[in-house]
């Protein structure tokens, strides 16, 4: 995937998106860390520490964040977790965070302490001396040691939550980063980093044919790890997310269009942190619709594809149209089926932005529930209109699938 193909996050995008705390309302100057319910004390603490001696010193999950402001160049860096409390395999386990409490999930994202630098994302040689360390914490599989000297008169203690990924807690300029520990790194992974010439959409394919998921492939991605070495570059995270998402759905969209066709409409449903995700599986070709309603504004955003997918980002919907594609297309693979997917992903009062990775792991949880069954649209349609609250008629007046298939089962009628 070329540079240019990387999808930015869009100004709307950033503006749907926006953070709705219940303690500060996401009023900036009343946000900060040192007063925030879901901040715990024994962080508190440890950033006293960090002030007084100036260096950190602890377990990286491992994390890379590289932001998109300014880029070429940008800030990069990596977070250490502050608290002894909390088991650092979660805190980039995506997949675990369903079943823990919102506030719990909070207090663990939120003790991680983001030490950066700004940097070139082509790599020139100061900034490999600065990144190397970042970039060997990143490629391991497991939580490493690392040190931090951290420039006390810049660590902001305001949260940072984005539009794609997860939210972390206090950041600050590194003055240094070492890695303490000896990272693990699998082979195959290794073998990827060495290879100067493979793609990284090559790469992405054969990791995740090893068995590696797409947020240890995303991880490698931003930290400029993967593709043809003189192409490589630093990544923003939040592209190498997105970007992640679309590489690894390509090749599967070329093998479920070969699967049978589904006999009649499935309804998938789960709901977690106050989102809510209904799959509704179509007896057809392979075909895509996004409908991302939320009950605050009253808003359906929504977009779609046909057949071999999307030759362009999906503008409507942003990174979400991506996470949430991918683990149904893996469904399909698993089963050596084919079928159509509408989803009615609804966003309810209470969210708090967590990262595009809800949209797929929720989506992924509601794909192993037990599916109702339907032998037209029409019934899918009337089982969904007590379940969604912003009522089925606001999105069929933005969906482009669901008004086809109605008009086919018309002309279907003896």
């Amino acid at each position: 995937m070329e540079l240019s193909e990387w999808p930015r996050v869009r100004r709307d995008e950033r503006r749907l998106e926006s953070i709705i705390c219940p303690v500060c309302r996401g009023v900036a100057k009343d946000c900060s860390l040192l007063k925030c319910p879901y901040y715990r004390e024994t962080v508190r603490k440890a950033l006293k520490s960090v002030r007084e001696a100036g260096t950190a010193f602890g377990p990286s999950p491992p994390t890379i964040l590289v932001g998109e402001w300014g880029y070429p160049r940008v800030f990069a860096g990596t977070g250490l977790l502050l608290s002894a409390n909390i088991d650092p395999r979660l805190e980039e386990s995506p997949k675990q965070w369903l079943a823990m409490p919102l506030d719990e999930l909070l207090q663990m994202r939120l003790s991680l302490l983001l030490g950066r630098v700004r940097v070139n994302v082509r790599i020139t040689d100061r900034a490999e001396r600065l990144l190397e360390a970042v970039q060997e914490s990143s490629a391991s599989q497991r939580p490493v040691d690392m040190e931090v000297k951290m420039s006390s008169t810049t660590i902001r203690y305001v949260p940072g939550f984005g539009v794609r990924r997860a939210p972390y807690g206090p950041s600050g300029t590194a003055e240094y980063i070492r890695v303490v520990d000896n990272p693990v790194i699998p082979r195959q992974v290794d073998h990827l980093i060495s290879d100067p010439y493979i793609s990284a959409q090559e790469a992405a394919e054969r990791l995740t044919s090893s068995g590696i998921d797409e947020y240890y492939i995303s991880r490698l991605l931003s930290a400029g790890l993967l593709g043809r070495r003189i192409e490589r570059r630093l990544v923003p995270t939040e592209w190498s997310i997105t970007a992640t998402d679309d590489m690894l759905a390509k090749p599967l969209i070329r093998r479920v269009k070969k699967y049978r066709i589904i006999d009649g409409y499935r309804l998938h449903s789960f709901s977690a942190h106050f989102n809510t995700a209904h799959i509704v599986l179509t007896p057809t070709t392979w075909m895509y619709e996004l409908l991302e309603g939320w009950v605050k504004s009253g808003e359906v955003y929504s977009d779609y594809e046909v057949t071999w997918g999307r030759t362009e980002y999906a503008e409507n919907t942003g990174g979400a149209y991506y996470a949430v594609r991918i683990p149904i297309l893996r469904n399909l693979e698993q089963a050596r089926e084919q079928a159509g997917a509408i989803v009615f992903f609804e966003v309810d009062v209470g969210w708090i932005p967590l990262g595009v990775w809800r949209f797929r792991e929720i989506v992924r949880a509601a794909l192993e529930q037990r599916p109702k069954k339907y032998a037209s649209i029409q019934e899918v349609l009337e089982g969904l209109r007590g379940s969604l609250r912003l009522g089925v008629s606001r999105y069929l007046w933005k969906s482009r699938l669901i008004p086809q298939l109605l008009t086919q089962t018309k002309l279907q009628r003896p």
